[in-house]
């Protein structure tokens, strides 16, 4: 049910996960900090006689709470978020107006917030409950391991910061490979003026149209009833419009090519047009001529092609006076004109070579009607809807849409995707930058006496400055690293949702890495700054 749409929903399922991960390594860090500021109240109950179970009990117990009530908090967030997700709905993605906040969620969510709070609290909990009761009791519960601005000495928190960051900036890599294939996508020209073309699908039954030609006088007096409708400069049919789920292919023999063995039959688009549909859909002529009026079943059997065939078959060479037929029992047709490439299944997506034929000579029951105007082409829907009921009162008109909006459409899919990795990704770097800023607010904080003695001596406030924002520099650093290479690994994964981009893009590693790199220099800052504002007398005072 979902093969078409795989890959993207498992992209988006890793961003989930990474999201959890950085979210579960903020918090086990900030529980770290936390427990490192506790550790007089540890050290004074494990002095009363609790012991060590007892302590990693309560301390799981309050991280294990805390997951619940953030647990909580999200399945809120996510009632609200669906009613977004549905708002930049594709269209196309199985089931997604299935998706609730039910039973399985809440049991899914339950689970989740248990098993990160018991496994991202065990590190805070089995540090916290080895705790030395006799020199925390003489340091006053200042943590003497570190020194206070020593977060670098702590190998565990520097990993969790670092792991954040790494995991930060494959998310915004992703993301970025995303935007950029997305921006390159529209940037396709889709071989045809989309701007102020309505289009409508027309699907003609019954005996009257038993004979084959039947079809095609009633699509002829359509045109030129809606040609005559005020605001239309321009109409057509075709039995496949461009960018709609409607397809036909079929085998064709050139005149002179003889197929390789492992192409025993050569295949191609097949369309069925009037001669005014290449002019409606302002589709340029590249050689010869479109089709005509005189193009009848009386007529000499004719074709156009487009120039990805041309290009094949007759490089360097005009195609017009050329044949080709659909089988050895059919007539050979004339080539009599060479159209521009038209992007029939998408922006993104390659196309067969394309062979025409005039509706007089290949009638179609169903096909697509479209016109340009020169006013709002919504306008003139409902008039021609009426032209076609007034000609044939049961024919089914239907999927009436203008050419911008289908072409919007076909890139619903990536837009989605697009926007959903970019939330994720700024989720995950709101998530490092208040990391980090909180872990060096808490290393200020906790060394208070240390820049208070630094100040008394004469160190001067850039001198302070430039150490709290080295520490955290540094682990930034590390995180870039880390993620640079983990991002030149992992995104080769999606490169089969990129377009016109590498999934190793040195413009968007590189942008991303600065932005990453500004962002958590303005976290390292913020802190840095209040460390200068520290009165040294009162420090040491207190102290």
């Amino acid at each position: 049910m979902v093969g078409n749409v795989r890959r993207a929903v498992l992209v988006l399922l890793g961003a989930v996960g990474l999201v959890l991960l950085i979210a579960c390594a903020n918090v086990a860090n900030l529980l770290l900090a936390r427990a490192a500021g506790r550790q007089k109240e540890i050290a004074i109950r494990s002095a009363l006689g609790a012991d060590r179970k007892r302590l990693i009990g309560q301390m799981l117990t309050e991280s294990v709470l805390i997951s619940l009530l953030g647990g909580i908090a999200g399945l809120g967030l996510a009632a609200g978020s669906l009613y977004l997700m549905r708002a930049i709905n594709p269209g196309n993605i199985p089931r997604l107006d299935e998706i609730g906040i039910n039973g399985e969620v809440l049991f899914f969510t339950l689970l989740v917030s248990s098993l990160t709070g018991v496994v991202f609290g065990m590190a805070p909990a089995l540090r916290a409950a080895r705790v030395d009761v006799n020199s925390s009791l003489k340091a006053g519960g200042r943590d003497s391991r570190t020194g206070g601005l020593g977060i670098g000495r702590d190998k565990l928190r520097s990993l969790l910061v670092v792991t954040e960051l790494a995991l930060s900036l494959l998310l915004l890599i992703s993301a970025g490979l995303l935007i950029r294939s997305f921006a390159h996508i529209q940037t396709v020209r889709p071989g045809f003026d989309p701007d102020n073309v309505i289009s409508m699908r027309v699907s003609l039954a019954g005996p009257r149209y038993q004979n084959d030609y039947a079809a095609a006088r009633f699509y002829e007096e359509l045109g030129q009833h809606v040609s005559t409708l005020p605001g239309v400069k321009a109409q057509g049919a075709v039995s496949a419009l461009p960018l709609t789920a409607s397809v036909g292919w079929g085998g064709v023999e050139v005149e002179g090519y003889v197929p390789p063995p492992s192409e025993p039959e050569l295949q191609v688009d097949l369309r069925i047009a009037t001669p005014d549909y290449f002019r409606a859909l302002d589709v340029p002529l590249v050689d010869g001529r479109f089709f005509s009026d005189s193009d009848t079943a009386d007529s000499m059997p004719v074709v156009l092609i487009d120039k990805k065939m041309a290009d094949r078959f007759w490089p360097g060479e005009t195609p017009v006076g050329k044949r080709v037929r659909n089988g050895p029992k059919s007539k050979w047709r004339s080539v009599v004109g060479v159209v521009g490439v038209v992007k029939q299944y998408g922006l993104d997506a390659d196309t067969r070579m394309v062979v025409y034929y005039p509706h007089k000579q290949a009638s179609s029951g169903g096909m697509y009607l479209v016109a340009r105007t020169s006013v709002a082409p919504e306008s003139v829907a409902s008039a021609m809807v009426g032209e076609a009921h007034a000609l044939d009162s049961e024919a089914a008109v239907y999927d009436v849409r203008t050419m911008k909006d289908r072409l919007s459409d076909s890139l619903a899919r990536r837009r989605f995707s697009t926007v959903m990795l970019s939330a994720f990704a700024c989720f995950a770097l709101a998530l490092a930058a208040i990391g980090v800023y909180a872990i060096l607010s808490y290393t200020v904080s906790q060394g208070v006496h240390d820049i208070g003695v630094r100040l008394a001596l004469g160190a001067q406030r850039g001198s302070i400055v430039r150490l709290v924002v080295g520490h955290g520099m540094v682990l930034v650093l590390a995180g870039i690293g880390g993620g640079l290479i983990g991002g030149a690994i992992l995104t080769r994964l999606m490169a089969s949702l990129l377009y016109g981009t590498s999934a190793t893009d040195s413009l968007t590693f590189a942008g991303v890495a600065g932005l990453l790199a500004l962002i958590a220099l303005a976290a390292c800052y913020i802190p840095a700054r209040r460390a200068t504002r520290i009165d040294p007398i009162r420090a040491l005072r207190d102290e």
